[in-house]
């Protein structure tokens, strides 16, 4: 009887096994995390991906980084003795990038997903630098430098899916394209800072292009849903 019992149950787990759809299919989504364990710091995330399945061979996605940051340093301590304020200067800077694309998949295997396709990047980026200098009757000014870059891709692409479990899965990409690049003029603006005038440059800006292959060293973790 427990022999029986057994099987049957052997069998079913199997029934449900074969049954079970691991790959999106059309009208499904999913939704991913970027990793770069490769990196400096692996335990970043580099964005957030949203894809929607047309049919089961074809998926639009979207591609969305945002970040900010700020670090400050002090360069004078405060001293009442000597009439000193206390002075810090801070950098921050802020960072979005949109990539949307279209993927072209092929058969594979029950669980390996491979496609082509491509992508279109927008990248957007300020910095803001502030300079604080004491004047007269311990009384701060600050000069601020604000500045950003402009960019533009377009990339082929190659990749794969590998379903650990239904609905769950990893992949990676590689791709070849191209990357523009441009640096936005710099705004000086002056403030409580007698006789200085506000200005703009573009003393030091750089315009970049490349073009060739690339290696997204991400590790892709997503779901289905």
């Amino acid at each position: 009887m427990k022999r029986a019992l057994f099987l049957a149950a052997a069998v079913t787990l199997t029934a449900v096994a074969a049954d079970a759809q691991y790959k999106p299919e059309a009208g499904e989504r999913t939704l991913e995390v970027n990793f770069a364990p490769l990196g400096g710091t692996p335990l970043t995330m580099g964005g957030i991906r949203y894809r929607t399945f047309k049919s089961e061979t074809t998926a639009l996605r979207l591609s969305l980084f945002l970040g900010y940051g700020s670090t400050g340093t002090v360069t004078q301590d405060e001293d009442s003795e000597l009439d000193l304020v206390e002075l810090k200067d801070t950098e921050s800077n802020f960072d979005i990038s949109l990539q949307p694309g279209i993927e072209k998949h092929f058969a594979g295997t029950e669980r390996i997903s491979p496609y082509i396709g491509a992508v279109l990047a927008i990248n957007y980026g300020t910095t803001t630098e502030k300079e604080q200098q004491q004047v007269a009757d311990q009384e701060v000014g600050t000069v601020t430098t604000k500045g950003g870059t402009l960019g533009f891709g377009l990339n082929a692409l190659a990749g794969f899916d590998y379903y650990i479990a239904s609905k769950l899965y990893l992949g990676t990409e590689l791709g070849f394209g191209f990357a523009l690049s441009k640096d936005l003029t710099k705004k000086i603006t002056n403030d409580n800072i007698e006789g200085a005038e506000d200005s703009e440059s573009n003393v030091d800006n750089q315009s970049k292009f490349n073009i060739g292959p690339n290696l997204i060293g991400q590790i892709r973790l997503g779901w289905v849903f």
